[in-house]
């Protein structure tokens, strides 16, 4: 750790014993640090990130239960947590594990086995085991792998990887990434017995970012053939691809890709294992780029007829006023070609960056989005998005702006507003203010868009000084559950409140969000729990949760409440 100290936060409300066990840790080189309750505990997690976490169950106002659920979200989600209580029924170690646990000592207890259970765990969280989908690392099968290749000479390599993933942290966070991750990891360790024999499998084991499956030679000869190896890698990487798509993808509203390269793992004596085993996992990755390579040639022809004959339609989904679920006004979202692989608009630009294109997509986006919305009614809002490197940009942003200004009836311009994405880098911030100006000034209005999830944060909000600011769905997914993120809002809330901006949560899944959110005192929301995007025909002037109309519009011309 370059010469950084481990440290362990120690909470628990028994001042003696916090003391006694500092003392201990600090005497094999730990740096201890000491809470005596929940809520400072967690105060000192968020800010000083420890690398370990030992907790008493049993305290007064946040018992340790609490504690351990509230450090399962954000920054705090990978440090290890080591319940320390004198509970000892299984119904304890049962909600100890529920909480997210990494493991259980009861009091008393001897100071030496509390020593040797920190070591334990900092090393398991660190080194055989992935803390996200909980499979072993390649470390922890090293061992079995290269007993395997002794007694078959050679073993086959299956390299899974994943691309897109980056381009959904910044969307939807780390939550989203993860989730990822875990459905691959349970769905590769289920092949064993099923796509993979029993008796074939050797191992499966998480790289970070990519997994690695073993597999030992067919029985009736002692070599990996390599046709078996490739048809086993075929049909793994459909079936990863068809678990992809039911059972995230619809859910995320994102596109990730997945590749399975192969290769053979052989044994020689003059090569050590391990740098055979790297070469191998080498070779697996050279048949995925040129595969990759392969794709990406395809989209960039498919994204170039994209552009070419403008094939943008868009699609619309409700903001609704959370207290009476009133419409006040829809948010317009690109789409490519319905049957194109292209058809996501993540995949649209994940494509346009790779081609250096963004701030055409955008502009194209932005054009469409101006004339899709005319065909809604007047009294509606309507929100588009738009990317600061092309709008906010000094080389060609000017005739972007007149050119979106120009395309929006005059009668409409006071009705859009122009979503400013906080997921990107603004580093021109007086230019800004002078397109912001510009816009408002042709009467349009502006919002913030994945406020909380993004690198320009408060400098953003005061420089444009928005009449609406969106939180991030980051910030609303398990909003019920964390108390971090309901502090973080309130506090959002209470500045939208004293700048006179609107603010919208997006996002909203589950009635515990929205919930949450009445709670907190959030005013408007938008998300599938209203309604996935697509054709706001027929216009309901109310929208209950789980999609239910309550009312039609109202005929062109009346006002819409709220």
């Amino acid at each position: 750790m370059s010469g950084e100290k481990i440290r362990i936060l120690v909470i628990d409300d028994d001042v003696e014993l916090t003391s006694t066990v500092c003392d201990a840790l600090e005497s094999q080189d730990y740096e201890a640090i000491a809470a005596n309750s929940g809520e400072h505990g967690l105060e000192i997690a968020y800010t000083q990130h420890p690398h370990l976490v030992l907790l008493d169950v049993m305290m007064p106002g946040m018992d340790g239960y609490q504690v351990c659920r509230e450090l399962q979200f954000g920054y705090t989600k990978d440090i290890p947590v080591v319940f320390l209580t004198a509970k000892a029924e299984l119904a304890n170690m049962m909600e100890a594990n529920r909480s997210g646990a990494s493991a259980y000592i009861t009091k008393p207890f001897r100071t030496e086995r509390l020593l040797q259970t920190v070591r334990d765990v900092l090393r398991d969280a660190s080194v055989y085991f992935d803390e996200i989908t909980g499979l072993p690392t390649l470390a922890h099968v090293q061992v079995e792998v290269q007993r395997r290749l002794f007694d078959h000479s050679q073993l086959g390599i299956l390299y899974v990887t994943l691309d897109g993933v980056h381009t959904l942290e910044q969307q939807q966070g780390f939550e989203a990434v993860d989730n990822v991750f875990r459905v691959i990891g349970r769905r590769l360790a289920e092949t064993r017995g099923h796509l993979i024999r029993n008796e074939d499998f050797v191992s499966v084991s998480s790289l970070g970012n990519a997994f690695l499956v073993v597999l030992s030679p067919a029985r009736d000869h002692g070599f990996v053939d390599e046709d078996d190896l490739r048809l086993v890698k075929n049909r793994l990487e459909e079936q990863l691809l068809g678990y992809l798509a039911d059972e995230l993808e619809s859910k995320l509203m994102a596109h990730v890709d997945l590749y399975v390269g192969y290769s053979r793992l052989g044994q020689s004596p003059k090569v050590r294992f391990r740098r055979a085993l790297l070469e191998a996992i080498e070779c697996a990755t050279r048949g995925i780029q040129q595969e990759r390579s392969e794709v990406q040639h395809r989209l960039s022809a498919e994204f170039e007829r994209v552009i070419s004959e403008s094939q943008i339609t868009c699609v619309y989904q409700p903001i609704v006023t959370l207290s009476d679920f009133t419409v006040i006004g829809y948010e317009l979202l690109a789409r490519g070609p319905l049957q194109s692989e292209l058809h996501r608009p993540d995949a649209l630009f994940e494509v346009a960056r790779a081609e250096n294109r963004v701030p055409e997509l955008d502009r194209l986006c932005r054009m469409m989005a101006a004339r899709s919305s005319a065909t809604l009614p007047r009294e509606y809002l309507r929100f588009i998005n738009t990317e600061p490197i092309d709008l906010l940009s000094r080389s060609g942003g000017e005739i972007a702006v007149q050119e979106f200004i120009d395309a929006t009836p005059e009668e409409l311009r006071s009705q859009t507003v122009m979503e400013i994405t906080e997921n990107a880098v603004i580093d021109d911030f007086p230019h800004m203010r002078y397109v912001v100006d510009r816009l408002r000034d042709k009467g349009f209005r502006i919002a913030i868009d994945d406020a909380g999830a993004g690198y320009a944060g408060l400098q953003t909000m005061v420089e444009i000084e928005p009449d609406f600011i969106k939180l991030d769905m980051s910030l609303t997914r398990h909003l019920e559950r964390s108390l971090v993120k309901q502090k973080l809002i309130g506090t959002l809330r209470d500045f939208c409140e004293q700048a006179e901006i609107a603010l919208v949560a997006e996002g909203i899944e589950t009635t515990e969000q929205l919930d949450a959110l009445l709670a907190l005192g959030i005013t408007y929301g938008q998300g599938f729990l209203f309604a996935h995007p697509g054709s706001p025909y027929p216009l309901r002037q109310t929208i209950l949760p789980g999609g239910a109309p309550a009312a039609t519009a109202p005929a062109p011309g009346e006002p819409v409440a709220g």
